[in-house]
């Protein structure tokens, strides 16, 4: 059997739809990715079983790739549409993707689910898990009781794509054997213009219709002999012994950055992973393997065996047993904090709940995630981890913490019945504040704002006063020497070491310097930026005017800087007198008199929303001074 490959011809009066539509749902980082396709698995369990899920790479080449793109109408009809809409792109980037495949490699990622329900439906059905996923960008089948609600995470499929494809083999629940597999693939690229016609970019591989409406998924033997053969998708033949669904990226690039190898993008995956889905894997309620080409077989995550998120764990297994008050270091106390849920637009009064926040206590600061609280709801995939470094500051208390919320108050799996009211209008209240990337509570979301009016006020209320006051109260009864505080600042900050007085000193690793006396700093991400204040003190006063810049490094858990991330603008100011300091190069060198030995620095990031990275490890400041500037700019 020969797959058709489909494009719609746009009729006059129709719209032209310029940008693709799973582009516009959310961003393209892979740590979305990894949140959204990790949460449809999860949401799509069957009853009584674990989900099993598995990210594996794979690149076609020689005859693997040749079979592959003429069973997809390559040189007959898909490149051509492709290269018709590369001529007016500049954002998905579809000529690379071609003339990356055009050298002879095409780069795919499989996403494959086990004891799911799969792709259910009819071709052409309303209101199923095929038609909310292939058929109808943006509609989502789920209940309120799901992770995501949202119906547009699934986008990251064909975001990833650099020609906006995705493959799909499925076994859906309650079919026959003699129909399943289930193949099918979906396309959604631009308008575009080609042959002297105008087309939708929405397209589909598959069997061809008899009604000529557009390409139709393929069932049965057929579809598993179309996938092992033609596709070359591994483990084809043995997707009918399972249900659930293995979607494939064709064309896998991530959209944010520069290209990573296949093993640096599994590894990439696996700590994502990890670091947001760690409650549920615990709970049994998914397991994740991973694979990367070079890889014999899978291998399974365990989060018990990452040393980044110890703490964390014993926090959350404690959260029954521990004490409501903090002994010394290391610890773990557990305590209720008050929230106000405002009344629901359907009527009602306002609901008075709680969150429990579990902390456990450092003897010092940890060296991935210091003084970070991990907040999730009933699904139990982290949504943040919220930084309250001032807190452990001031109360001279490292720590690591959760924050949980409604049903993750209780034992996974607990049904409705058996939850208090409280806690079940806290987990609606948390799940509609949620944005479409699941990633905060914090932002201003209409869904919630529609159902809670004065729910973003509350929230704001909850993280900025009510849980640091009961997080400085609990914390400051165990605290630290302040010494050891004030050596752990060292610690955060490593200012360079060595360097004479004159030239340029660029900070580097750790211990003192003869330039960099003192320095005293408040870190934060805020707004998709990196901003720092605080006070520098030189060893001893230049005689001649001196600059300042700043360059902002984040860390993975070994302390390696993974991405720097350049200083926007910077502004200075003389600590004696108050006045403001001159600023060149742009807005980001503060100059300083001769004989000055110290400034009050305000340091501001570009802007951090392509990378990845941010906010999942350590970030640090590298200070670069510059001596003898004289009258030019350096």
């Amino acid at each position: 059997m020969n797959l058709e490959t489909y494009f719609h011809k746009r009729d006059e009066g129709e719209r032209r739809l310029g940008t693709a539509l799973t582009d516009i749902a959310l961003d393209q980082r892979l740590e979305q990715f990894v949140r959204e396709t990790a949460q449809n698995s999860a949401d799509e369990a069957q009853d009584g079983l674990t989900p099993e899920l598995l990210y594996r790479f794979d690149q076609l080449e020689g005859s693997r790739l040749d079979e592959f793109l003429d069973a997809i109408n390559w040189d007959t009809k898909f490149r051509d549409h492709l290269e018709a809409v590369a001529e007016n792109d500049d954002e998905i980037g579809v000529q690379n993707m071609v003339d990356r495949i055009e050298r002879g490699t095409l780069p795919l990622l499989m996403v494959e689910d086990k004891n799911t329900t799969g792709l259910t439906g009819d071709e052409f059905s309303d209101d199923t898990n095929y038609a909310s996923l292939i058929q109808d960008f943006g509609r989502s089948t789920k209940d309120e009781s799901e992770g995501g609600v949202h119906g547009v995470g699934a986008s990251v499929l064909w975001g990833f794509s650099g020609i906006k494809t995705a493959m799909f083999l499925t076994t859906p629940e309650g079919w026959a054997d003699t129909d399943v597999p289930r193949f099918v693939g979906r396309i959604d690229l631009p308008f575009h213009e080609y042959g002297g016609k105008e087309w939708h970019g929405d397209g589909w591989i598959g069997n061809s219709d008899t009604q000529g409406r557009r390409a139709v998924s393929i069932e049965g033997p057929a579809a598993a002999d179309i996938a092992a053969d033609a596709l070359h998708i591994d483990e084809s033949r043995a997707r009918a012994d399972a249900t659930g669904t293995t979607a494939i990226v064709v064309g896998f690039r991530e959209p944010s950055r520069s290209r990573r190898s296949p093993q640096k993008v599994i590894e990439r995956i696996e700590d994502l992973a990890v670091v947001y889905y760690w409650p549920l894997i615990l709970e049994d309620g998914l397991e994740i393997s991973v694979q990367a080409p070079d890889d014999i077989s899978p291998s399974a995550i365990d989060p018990t065996t990452n040393k980044d998120l110890e703490a964390f764990i014993e926090a959350y297994q404690q959260r029954d047993s521990a004490s409501e008050t903090l002994d010394a270091a290391p610890d773990v106390a557990a305590i209720n904090i008050p929230l106000t849920v405002p009344a629901h637009k359907d009527g009602g009064s306002s609901t008075d709940a709680e969150v429990t926040l579990v902390v456990r206590s450092h003897e010092s600061r940890p060296d991935s995630m210091p003084n970070q609280i991990a907040l999730f709801r009933g699904a139990r995939h982290v949504v943040k981890y919220r930084k309250y470094d001032h807190i452990a500051r001031s109360a001279t208390q490292h720590f690591q913490a959760i924050i949980l919320a409604g049903k993750a108050r209780h034992p996974f799996g607990s049904v409705d019945d058996d939850i208090p009211d409280s806690d079940l209008v806290v987990e609606d209240f948390f799940r509609k504040a949620e944005p479409k990337a699941h990633d905060t509570w914090e932002k201003e979301v209409s869904k919630l704002e529609h159902n809670y009016p004065g729910g973003s006020s509350e929230i704001d209320t909850l993280f900025k006063d009510t849980l640091p006051a009961h997080l400085t109260e609990l914390l400051t009864a165990a605290g630290s020497d302040d010494s050891e505080m004030l050596g752990d600042v060292g610690r955060r900050f490593p200012y360079f070491s060595g360097g004479p007085n004159r030239g340029r000193n660029r900070g580097g690793g750790g211990g003192g310097s003869r330039t960099i006396d003192r320095v005293r700093s408040d870190l934060n991400h805020i707004d998709d930026k990196y901003r720092s204040t605080g006070t520098l003190e030189l060893t001893e006063a230049f005689e001649g005017d001196w600059g300042l810049t700043v360059e902002f490094a984040v860390l993975d858990s070994s302390n390696n800087v993974i991405e720097t991330v350049a200083l926007d603008n910077i502004s200075g100011a003389d600590p004696e007198t108050g006045a403001n300091l001159s600023v060149e190069n742009h807005g980001t060198l503060v100059r300083v008199p001769g004989g000055k030995d110290t400034i009050e620095f305000d340091a501001v990031s570009v802007s951090t929303a392509n990378l990845d990275a941010v906010g999942e490890g350590r970030a640090r400041l590298n200070f670069t001074v510059e001596t003898d500037i004289g009258g030019s700019n350096t």
